[in-house]
């Protein structure tokens, strides 16, 4: 059941014990969104699997208690956080779900007993109207985490609308505290592994040109988003990066913003994770999928299908 903001307190407050439950490889903008609604209403966080790098650091910095792959049964309630398909899961869906979500994917909503979910840069974005509709005012914690999910998943405002400078604005205003330090609770070392795996990827790529567009597709061991993600920087229109992972095969794409314009990502990876017997999904311009079959094979699909929906 679709309900409006103002609405959720009262449908979160029918339920004793509620989580909220992040993706796996949970990222800034799942923590502190679900850090936000936590202290709010109440409720603990849980996350599948794991954190990503990001977010484990924005969760030491605001001081948020995670709980790595928590007992669903353990709760009347999970509510899963910028979250949209069950892939994100790794397919152990709750019995009992709620959702609040940014993400432009159906596939959660119909066993839902409640869900918020609008195209939005960011759920933290989402979540900040919902906390002003209920009448929550975050302290500087909270305030700081819905930040710092804005800034990791619009670029440090590079994908940003009118609609999230204004709700930064007011996060801003509400946490006390400068743009500055919302930048430091996202500051992590580099990585070697990841840098190795965007490198491997740079010296791997295939590129296609389509009239004048520029498809690159790569294969990596892992950190397939950062892949991608570089490609796009480098130069390319769209970029699928692929890696195996046991018996089944994960490729993330990006697009630039004129890409975009004609290339749906997340409409594209669901359908080719649909044709291998898997899931995908995500935004226009930034999408993943799981799948079977072998990663070559999963790459000349999305390249055929960029190909196709490309002028």
């Amino acid at each position: 059941m679709l309900i409006s903001d103002c609405q959720f307190g009262d449908s979160v407050g029918r339920y004793k014990n509620v989580l909220y439950l992040c993706h796996r490889n949970a990222d800034p903008d799942a923590i502190g969104s679900s850090f936000a609604l936590s202290r709010a209403f109440g409720g603990s966080i849980g996350a599948v699997e794991d954190l990503s790098r990001t977010g484990e650091r924005l969760a030491r910095v605001i001081g948020a208690d995670v709980l790595v792959n928590p007992c669903h049964e353990d709760y009347d309630l999970a509510v899963l956080v910028d979250t949209s398909v069950p892939l994100q899961l790794g397919g152990a869906v709750p019995e009992r779900y709620a959702l609040v979500d940014h993400h432009i994917d159906r596939g959660l909503l119909e066993g839902a007993v409640f869900y918020i979910q609008r195209p939005a840069t960011s759920t933290a974005q989402i979540v900040w109207s919902i906390l002003k509709e209920n009448g929550k005012r975050p302290g500087r914690e909270e305030a700081l985490g819905l930040l710092a999910g804005m800034i990791s998943d619009t670029g440090r405002f590079k994908r940003a609308t009118p609609e999230a400078f204004s709700a930064a604005a007011g996060i801003l205003q509400a946490g006390g505290f400068s743009y500055e330090e919302a930048l430091s609770a996202l500051s992590v070392p580099p990585d070697i592994s990841q840098r190795m795996a965007v490198l491997k990827a740079a010296s791997r790529a295939g590129i296609e040109r389509h009239g004048d567009w520029l498809i690159a597709t790569a294969e990596v061991g892992s950190f397939e988003g950062s892949a991608a993600a570089a490609l796009v920087d480098l130069g390319a229109d769209a970029a699928f990066v692929a890696g195996r992972h046991g018996e089944m095969s994960r490729i993330s794409a990006r697009c630039s913003r004129s890409a975009a314009e004609f290339l749906n990502l997340a409409e594209l990876l669901s359908a080719v994770a649909e044709e291998h017997g898997g899931q995908g999904g995500g935004h226009m311009a930034a999408a993943a999928l799981e799948a079977q079959g072998q990663p070559s094979a999963l790459l000349l699909a999305c390249l055929r299908g960029a190909e196709e929906r490309l002028p």
